[in-house]
Order: structure tokens, then C-alpha cells, then sequence
């Protein structure tokens, strides 16, 4: 094969026929994500190294999220009246102030309660507008390969931020940590603001975001985001499972990168079979395997088991990912774009709010021994409603 034809076929993964919008916000996403990344991982870890059980963790995360679930709406109407580049651009002030009242928790235990605020703030300021600019200005014919790219860029990027933020963390620590990530959010704005952005100042109800949500023509998509429970005991339980298991927070990050490179190369190749594929297929023997890997954790022993477990639950979450952003963005694109992504994040919201009560009342009767075993098959089964998508 020449290499004319290696370049056009390596070309042929990615979009060619993006707007403005979309190179502005892959460049802010990739070193926002970066940061991100950085952190993302040892969040649940620090407040572990801090002495708070499992339970008291999940505790902090379901204030997060019970408060971001009856905020977002005022997220939604901020961007609706003063642009998506604007509202994201505020997101990230509030992320730098939310790291720091999150750091200060070793010293002031009573910002355990706080930080919980900004964090579901920065949310309401960043998702909604985030995935409703994404999904105003995604190509139709190219939009698989659009959620691929840009889903690539940030597992690009969350393959040197593990290994880095490992690296900060064993020589200086988490207060260093936050400080070089807050850097990255601040810097992660200029390409939002080079240029200004065309939009015309709407009302958005706040009552209307809920009307939906309960809607009975929205019922099954409803449930079909609800699995997205299980990506909060991702991001919660199973690190907190890893630093119990691994203890190196450098071991750990290199475990992660690699896990994550390899999940990159595959949603490349996700995001250009679905533009030509049945999305609807695609997800549905994706969702099976990833619910396999869900359960597949309760034999999980020692970094070897982690390495592959995390490796193969990258894959079939990518594999999952771009057909249900891709269904999300065009259902958007057919009605009200803004009102669309609000119902789609309040229904991923109430997924994780159920996973969080699911396993806050669990752990009060079972042992410490098996909680972690017991998350797993949580997530397992929620897993297995993205299907419905």
C-alpha cells in the first residue's frame, strides 16, 4: 500500500467536513478534558486517602448529583440567553473554585457539604451547553465520526493525564495536582472566545425540562439513559477498588493510559462503522458485552486482572458511546436541540441518582467485604438498559 493510500485510508476515520464551531470546541475540549483527566480518577481516591468510607463517598457524590438534578434547568436558561461558548467558558471558573473548596476539605471537614455545590454548578453550566452546541453544529452525515474524533481527543488526552497527574501526585502531591489542572481550564477558553458567537437570546421554561422527563412519549429513551447509573460507579466505586487493590497512584495512571489508548483506536473505528451502520445494532451487541465486563469484575484480583478488566470495560464503553451520542444528536437536530439535550442529561442524572440511592442502602446491610462486589452487579444490570436507546 503507498503511502497516498495509508494517508487517505488513516483520513477516511475522522470527519472532513467539520464547521468552525465543532474545531473551536474539539481544541477547548481536548485540554479542558486534559485536566480533567488529571484529576478525574483520583477525586473519589483523595477523599479515600482522607479517611471517608466508601459509604461517605457515595454520600458526596449523591449530593452532587440531587443538586445538579434540580439546578440544571437554570444551566440550560443561562445558555439560552447568553450563548453555549459563554456558558461553557463560566463552567470552567466554577471548576477552578469547586477544586479548590474540594482540596481544602483535609483542613475544613465542613466542605465536604459545600463543594458538593460547585460541582453540580459547574455541571449545569458545562453539559447542557456543551452537548447542545455539539449537537447544533454536528455535520449529519458525518456526525459518528464527529462524537469519534472528538471522543478520541479526549481519550488522547486521558492517556499521558493519568500517567502525569501519577507522577505530580508521587512527587508533590494533590495540592499540585489541582493547581496545574485549573491552569489547563482557564487555558482551555481560547478557543471558544477567538471568535464571537452567532446566537439569538431565547426563554427556556424552567417547569418545561421536567414536563419532559415525565412525558409519555419520552418514557423508553428515558430508561434507556438511566443505565448511565453505571458510569457513576465508574467513576466512584472502581478507582477506590483500584488505589485499594494497587495502592501506587503511579502504578494505577499507567493502567489507565494504556487501558485508554487502546479504547481510543477502537472508537476511531466506532465512529466511522456507525455512519454506515445500524446504530441501533451496534449498541445493542455492545451493551451486552459491556454488562459481561460489569460482572466480569467480581473476579478481578491484583493489577493484572485490573489491567485487563479496565482495558476490555474502555473498549466496550466506546464501542456503546458513539451510537448513543450520534442517536442523541440527531433526535436533538429533529426537534428542539437545547430542550432535547436537557432531557437527555436529566435522564442521565436520575440514572446516576438511582445508582447512588441503589448502593447507599445496600451498604447499610452488606459487610464491607463484598460492597465493592455488590456495585459491580449493580452496574451490571443498569448497564443492560442502554439497550432501549
Amino acid at each position: 500500500m503507498s503511502l497516498i493510500a495509508i494517508k487517505h485510508y488513516i483520513a477516511s476515520y475522522f470527519p472532513s467536513h467539520m464547521k468552525r464551531e465543532i474545531k473551536e470546541l474539539y481544541l477547548s475540549t481536548f485540554i479542558l478534558n486534559f485536566g480533567i483527566m488529571m484529576i478525574q480518577i483520583f477525586e473519589p481516591i483523595y477523599l479515600y486517602t482522607l479517611g471517608y468510607s466508601l459509604h461517605q463517598i457515595i454520600l458526596y457524590f449523591l449530593l452532587v448529583y440531587g443538586i445538579y438534578f434540580f439546578i440544571m434547568p437554570l444551566g440550560a436558561k443561562f445558555a439560552h440567553a447568553f450563548g453555549y461558548e459563554r456558558t461553557i467558558v463560566v463552567s470552567t471558573i466554577i471548576f477552578i473554585a469547586y477544586y479548590f473548596i474540594f482540596y481544602s476539605i483535609a483542613t475544613m471537614p465542613v466542605l465536604f457539604f459545600i463543594a458538593p455545590i460547585l460541582y453540580a454548578l459547574q455541571k449545569t453550566f458545562y453539559w447542557p451547553a456543551f452537548n447542545a452546541d455539539f449537537a447544533r453544529y454536528a455535520v449529519q452525515d458525518e456526525d459518528g465520526k464527529e462524537i469519534g474524533g472528538i471522543n478520541t481527543l479526549i481519550l488522547l488526552g486521558a492517556i499521558i493525564a493519568p500517567l502525569a497527574a501519577g507522577f505530580i501526585l508521587e512527587l508533590w502531591g494533590f495540592a499540585a495536582l489541582f493547581t496545574f489542572a485549573s491552569i489547563l481550564f482557564i487555558i482551555s477558553n481560547i478557543p471558544l472566545l477567538t471568535t464571537k458567537e452567532i446566537f439569538v437570546p431565547k426563554p427556556f421554561p424552567y417547569s418545561e425540562a421536567y414536563r419532559r422527563l415525565l412525558s409519555k412519549e419520552n418514557r423508553r429513551h428515558f430508561f434507556g439513559y438511566l443505565g448511565f447509573g453505571e458510569e457513576l460507579i465508574v467513576l466512584v466505586v472502581w478507582p477506590v477498588f483500584m488505589a485499594v487493590v494497587i495502592v501506587n497512584f503511579l502504578n494505577i495512571g499507567v493502567i489507565v493510559a494504556v487501558a485508554t489508548f487502546i479504547a481510543m483506536l477502537v472508537t476511531l473505528y466506532i465512529g466511522k462503522t456507525s455512519d454506515i451502520s445500524n446504530k441501533h445494532r451496534i449498541l445493542k451487541y455492545g451493551t451486552i458485552v459491556y454488562a459481561f465486563v460489569w460482572f466480569a469484575r467480581l473476579l478481578a484480583q491484583g493489577s493484572v486482572g485490573i489491567f485487563f478488566i479496565d482495558i476490555f470495560s474502555r473498549l466496550s464503553k466506546s464501542v456503546i458511546m458513539v451510537p448513543i451520542l450520534a442517536l442523541t444528536y440527531e433526535r436533538a437536530k429533529q426537534r428542539r436541540v437545547l430542550q432535547s439535550i436537557v432531557f437527555y442529561e436529566m435522564g442521565l442524572v436520575v440514572g446516576k441518582l438511582s445508582a447512588l440511592i441503589i448502593l447507599y442502602g445496600i451498604l447499610f446491610f452488606v459487610p464491607d467485604s463484598v460492597a465493592f462486589q455488590v456495585s459491580f452487579v449493580v452496574a451490571g444490570l443498569m448497564s443492560l438498559l442502554y439497550m432501549l436507546l
